[in-house]
């Protein structure tokens, strides 16, 4: 059987209202709906959905099961190392990112990059780029320094760890040059992700690679998804800029 994932317009979850993605399968008797938000499948039976009930809590011989299911998978979907942001649960190892406070616990030092300042003058507004009053030396005034903060912590949609490293490498991807910095309604670049944006671990977290700075690259999504589908020209570039950190870093790279 195979299935096609669709997400369209006009069907909606009856629970929450957000826009259910349809699993259409060849076979007309077996087509699913999916909403993540409320975390519920629905069966489409007769113009009608049919809530499947998923019990939740898991048990024993589930619990195995899911492992045994997990070890069946080809070992490139396993991450078995101990990468420094693998996270060990009953399933196996669930991947997220370090919190700044581990981050300074395991490497035994700070992640700088708190501050990144991405305006073409210090003499103007990091908001709408006008000229800073006497006195003032980010913002002319109070409202644009809350919609600076909304755009770049409220709703940034990003980690701390991840965020730091686009504030290091100033929302540019490291290979193609690509600007991936978020343009606000005044044309001023501000450090928050265009939607474009990726972080790369060079020594991969499958090879005990690690959250260390070193280790993380910013790259476009684009130039990112080229690399892992095997484009040779991106291979060698990125392997070029690991071969030169891990000389130096090798110790902090790799988790040990």
């Amino acid at each position: 059987m195979t299935y096609k994932r669709i997400k369209p317009i006009g069907a909606y979850c009856p629970n929450c209202q957000r826009r259910l993605e349809i699993l259409l399968s060849n076979n007309r008797q077996s087509n699913l709906c999916l909403c993540f938000r409320c975390q519920t499948v629905y069966e489409i039976n007769d113009s009608t959905l049919q809530k499947l009930i998923v019990s939740k809590p898991v048990s024993k011989s589930e619990k195995q099961q899911l492992i045994n299911v997990i070890q069946t998978l080809p070992e490139k979907y396993q991450y078995k190392g101990q990468g420094s942001q693998l996270r060990k649960t009953d399933a196996g190892f669930q991947r997220s990112w370090l919190s700044l406070a581990a981050y300074e616990q395991q490497f035994g030092e700070t992640l700088g990059y708190n501050h990144c300042d991405l305006r073409k003058s210090s003499n103007s507004c990091k908001w709408c780029g006008s000229d800073l009053p006497k006195g003032r030396r980010s913002f002319c005034k109070d409202s644009c320094s809350r919609n600076y903060s909304k755009a770049t912590f409220t709703k940034r949609h990003m980690a701390s760890l991840p965020y730091r490293i686009a504030c290091r490498d100033r929302f540019y991807c490291q290979i193609s040059g690509e600007d991936l910095a978020q343009n606000n309604r005044y044309n001023q670049r501000i450090p928050a992700s265009n939607g474009n944006l990726a972080i790369h671990h060079l020594i991969f977290v499958s090879e005990n690679g690690t959250d260390y700075e070193q280790n993380l690259l910013t790259l476009s999504a684009e130039v990112h998804r080229d690399y892992h589908a095997g484009d040779t020209v991106i291979a060698a570039k990125i392997h070029e800029i690991r071969d030169h950190r891990s000389s130096e870093y090798s110790a902090k790279m790799f988790f040990s």
